[in-house]
């Protein structure tokens, strides 16, 4: 008779009854012990959606717990070294890379919050980063 009360009371724990908890509010979760202290989320809009979208990938530290997790923004030969049109291409349709797949952020992310979220990024992480810029021809000739 204790078996069945028990295996309630671990689906119930465990929150394998369906049960889904509270919705969030977005700028609440997740928040440094220093917010927390403050009773502050971040006032930086692309701080708030990276802490939102991005951080449970690419960590806090923006490594992707060394490249495993998600892209090491951090690395001179890494994402960041992309023009930010494609940075936001990747961010609203998704990406797949060495480390997987990247889903699309589109829907979870207004454009005003990538674009946001990429100035963040690239300001956080991307110190020391250069920016690739492809060489377009232009049809010069440059022969003899």
């Amino acid at each position: 008779m204790r078996k069945p009360v028990l295996a309630l009371g671990l689906v119930a724990t465990l929150g394998l009854g369906g049960c889904r908890p509270a919705p969030r509010d977005p700028a609440q979760w997740p928040i440094a012990l220093a917010d927390l202290e403050r009773g502050s989320a971040p006032a930086d809009p692309g701080e708030a959606a990276y802490r939102r979208t991005c951080v449970s990938c690419h960590g806090v530290d923006g490594k992707g717990n060394g490249a495993r997790t998600g892209a090491d923004f951090t690395s001179p030969t890494g994402p960041l070294t992309q023009s930010d049109d494609a940075l936001r291409v990747s961010i609203r349709d998704g990406k797949t890379g060495p480390i997987g797949t990247m889903p699309a952020h589109g829907s979870l992310l207004s454009s005003t919050e990538q674009v946001a979220v990429l100035a963040y990024v690239r300001r956080t992480f991307g110190r020391g980063v250069i920016v690739a810029i492809p060489v377009v021809d232009a049809g010069v000739d440059s022969g003899p």
